[in-house]
Parts: structure tokens; C-alpha cells; sequence
């Protein structure tokens, strides 16, 4: 927290946090109007409130900021290494809601709210529709030096490695990323929507009074449910497949439950198994309800963590013309289509693979004969995804 006996020099900066190595204690507000809530929009400050010179930021008598400038914006591009040495993928906020903690092992607040992020990572490490991303920064460019920065420890993860905590962390080495996120204290928490706009903000755990992890917990269920309210909503008509892909899978997927998830509105996402080659391997299943057959199955490409393919059996699933398995026959099918058809390389299935390629993606149509082997039935079709594109 800041206190009068700080320099000058700190008071100018936007980090706005205690020094770890500072007598004043930390984790605490002595504002009764103190800026500890959790906020979703620009509220009208208090009287109290002050700004700092050269600023535009209402604090309380602590330094803590009313406001948040980013607040129903998009959240600024992140880019760096990870405190393991990996680079930060972009696909890690992509298509859930993400709490993001902005911290630093100088600050001591950051410090006296450590045990609290700790404990919020664990509880939401059992929500698969949030994540948890955290950021480490300096309290600005002139103070980014490792002395500076990490003190003791000489860097994040021998500072993990001593406390026992483990989490994702993108280094921030020289403050850029605090300047684009605009943040004026450590730490901050935002919560980042699903299409990557900030929707909420706050300061310390460790000064909210009450139960701080379970409660901002609830802060974000709030407004989550409050987004879902505001949505469309999820169609309740089966979905489709074809060349463009399937639901709203289209193009290079990641295999994990998030993505799936936005793909596929209104289902229940399920782990199964599925056999093949004499190899039994995980997917996921698309249903409607726990005792209705798959609308599809996703399968996974491991070598590249990416969907493989998508395939339905069941007759609900219109194809691109809205043909229906089981009742849709090869001779339906115009010429140029019937073309491109040949046998199953699987001898054993008896089947005929009917394959178009779009775009870097295959579709398939799959057609048993009938008895009379005279016109094949319309029995499955599946979505191939175009390999994702490498990494420069």
C-alpha cells in the first residue's frame, strides 16, 4: 500500500504498490471507502477520492484505483515467455472466461495476497469453463532489472519453487505488458470474457473482508451468469456437417474441452472411447441429453493437439443438403459427388467413402450397400479439419 513516507520517485509510478522490503504492513485498507470491491463498470468515485499529478485515476487514501480504464474493452494482445521457460500461446484465453492476475514478487501486497492466489487457482482448476493465467511485472520500466524484480529469489519459478505454488505465468521483463493493460496497482485480477473483453476488475484478495477466494469466486459466477442471460439463446434444431464443418467446428480445432465446447452450443460435451486398428483411444462426444446417442463424435489428433475428425451416425444431423442418414441413397447424390466415391480401405466395412475436399478440409459421406446391393444407404459422415497452421 502506498504510505506518505514513500519517495517521490515511487509515488510517480503506476505500480502503486508497497516494495516488499518496506516496514509498512501489508494487505490491509484503511480507507472506509476503500477501493476493494469488486467492479464490472465505471462507477462515480467518492468525494474522498483523490488523483495523483499528471493522472486521471481515482484512488483511495491508499493508492488503490475506483476504476479501471479497460473495463468492457478488449484485452490488449499478450506476447512473451512463461516463467517455464515456454512461450505464451494465445490459444490459452481462447474461448472461456479467464481470471488474469497482475503481480510481482517486489510488491508486497502481491505478497500478503500470495497464499489467496494460490487458493484460487486450486478452486478454479475444478471449473473447466475458467482459467487462470497470471502475469509477472515490475512497477515500471526503470525498476526491471532481476534485483528489482525478483529479489531474493532471482526469478519466478525459483520464488514457486520455495513457496510450493505452481501456475501459468507470463513474465512482463521491461513493464510493456503493464503499460497496454493500463494497470495502476499491484495486484490486479480481471476477468477476460470468452471473446477476450475485459469484464471485470479488482485489487488485493487479502483486504477484502469475509471469505476473499470464495467470494470473488461468486463475483465471476455473477457475472458470467449475467453474459448468459444476455446471449441467444443455444439452438435446440440439430446441428449440421458438411464441407464447412461441423456445428460451429470449422477449421484447425484444439482438442480440449473449451474449444469443443463453443463448437458445439446447446450439447453436452462427454468423454469417450472409441476402437480402432486394435487401439482404443479417447474422444469426446456431442450429445443432447445422458441417455441419447451421440450427435457426434470428436476425435483427436495428438501429434498435433488438434481435432482429427468429426463424425455422425445419427439420422437427427442434416448433411449440406440436408440429406439424412439412413434415409438418404447414392443415387441422390449428383453425378460429380458420385465421382469422387471409391471403396473403403477398410476391405472388412463393405463400405463406399464419398470424399470432397474445401478449403484444406475433407468431408465424407459413408453408404452401406442394402441387401439388394442395388442403391447404398447414407449411413455416416464425417468433417476433417485442416492441419493448423506452424508457428513462425
Amino acid at each position: 500500500m502506498i504510505r506518505p513516507l514513500l519517495s517521490a520517485a515511487c509515488l510517480a509510478v503506476l505500480a502503486a504498490c508497497t516494495p516488499a522490503s518496506d516496514t509498512a504492513k501489508h494487505g490491509v485498507s484503511t480507507d472506509p471507502d476503500g477501493a476493494t470491491g469488486f467492479i464490472t463498470s465505471h462507477l462515480v468515485p467518492p468525494e474522498t477520492a483523490t488523483f495523483r499529478d499528471g493522472e486521471s485515476v481515482p484512488r483511495d487514501s491508499d493508492g488503490r484505483p475506483y476504476s479501471y480504464a479497460l473495463l468492457g474493452q478488449p484485452l490488449p494482445a499478450l506476447t512473451g515467455q512463461m516463467a517455464d521457460g515456454s512461450m505464451f500461446d494465445p490459444t490459452m484465453l481462447a474461448g472461456r472466461w479467464t481470471v488474469i492476475d497482475i503481480w510481482g514478487i517486489w510488491c508486497g501486497d502481491c505478497m500478503a495476497d500470495a497464499p489467496y492466489v494460490a487458493a484460487l487457482v486450486t478452486a478454479i482448476e475444478q471449473d473447466p469453463d475458467l482459467g487462470f493465467l497470471s502475469i509477472h511485472t515490475p512497477a515500471n520500466p526503470n525498476r526491471a532489472t532481476p534485483e528489482d524484480m525478483y529479489g531474493k529469489y532471482g526469478s519466478v519459478a525459483a520464488y514457486f519453487a520455495a513457496k510450493g505454488y505452481a501456475y501459468p505465468t507470463l513474465l512482463d521483463e521491461d513493464a510493456s505488458l503493464r503499460a497496454a493493460l493500463q494497470i495502476s496497482w499491484t495486484p490486479s485480477y480481471l476477468l477476460v470474457d470468452p471473446q477476450g473483453v475485459v469484464r471485470g476488475f479488482r485489487t488485493d484478495l487479502s483486504v477484502a473482508e469475509g471469505e476473499p477466494v470464495k467470494d470473488f469466486l461468486k463475483d465471476v459466477a455473477a457475472v458470467k451468469a449475467q453474459a448468459a442471460a444476455a446471449e441467444p439463446a443455444a439452438p435446440v434444431g440439430p446441428s449440421g456437417i458438411g464441407p464447412d464443418g461441423a456445428g460451429r467446428l470449422s477449421g484447425a480445432t484444439p482438442f480440449n474441452t473449451n474449444a469443443i465446447r463453443a463448437a458445439f452450443p446447446g450439447y453436452e460435451i462427454v468423454p469417450g472411447q472409441m476402437t480402432a486398428e486394435g487401439e482404443t483411444y479417447p474422444v469426446f462426444h456431442a450429445v443432447r441429453a445422458a441417455d441419447e446417442a451421440p450427435a457426434f463424435t470428436i476425435e483427436p489428433d495428438w501429434s498435433r493437439g488438434q481435432v482429427h475428425r468429426v463424425s455422425t451416425d445419427n439420422p437427427a444431423i442434416a448433411g449440406p443438403d440436408g440429406e439424412q442418414i439412413g434415409a438418404f441413397r447414392l443415387s441422390q447424390l449428383d453425378a460429380a459427388a458420385r465421382a469422387l466415391c471409391m471403396p473403403s480401405a477398410d476391405e472388412a466395412s463393405d463400405l463406399l467413402v464419398c470424399t470432397e475436399a474445401h478449403d484444406g478440409a475433407l468431408f465424407q459421406r459413408l453408404f452401406t450397400p442394402d441387401k439388394d446391393a442395388t442403391d447404398p444407404t447414407l449411413s455416416g459422415m464425417a468433417y476433417y479439419p485442416p492441419e493448423a497452421e506452424p508457428a513462425d
